[in-house]
């Protein structure tokens, strides 16, 4: 993939929750209302079907974009970065780390 290509859709067409898609390069959410950072909730909960059997390839495959979408939307802050990517998705958790309410 190059840096002007798009991922690939994380859902196919024709499902109940239309596809959070990061919009380029701003890296927001291209269905969420104006300025949402992606991934979003429900991108959160999407990739996390989508790799239902790979949850570590879901990992790597959004460790991989984290370069890109510094560079794009001039994100410098790597535990932003990190947080937003990554992080995620060893918690098991679909919502950010904000959103989760604590025991």
């Amino acid at each position: 993939m190059t840096a002007s290509e798009s991922p690939e859709p994380l859902r196919p067409p024709g499902l109940d929750e239309p596809a959070h898609e990061p919009c380029r390069p701003a890296w927001t959410c291209a269905v969420c209302p104006d300025g949402t950072p992606w991934p979003c909730s429900p991108a959160r909960v999407q990739l996390t079907e989508a790799y239902a059997v790979d949850p570590i390839g879901l990992a790597a495959d959004l460790a991989a974009m984290m370069p890109r979408a510094a560079d794009e939307a001039g994100i410098v802050d790597p535990a932003e970065l990190h947080e937003r990517f990554v992080s995620w998705t060893f918690a098991g958790a679909a919502a950010p780390a904000s959103e989760v309410k604590r025991r």
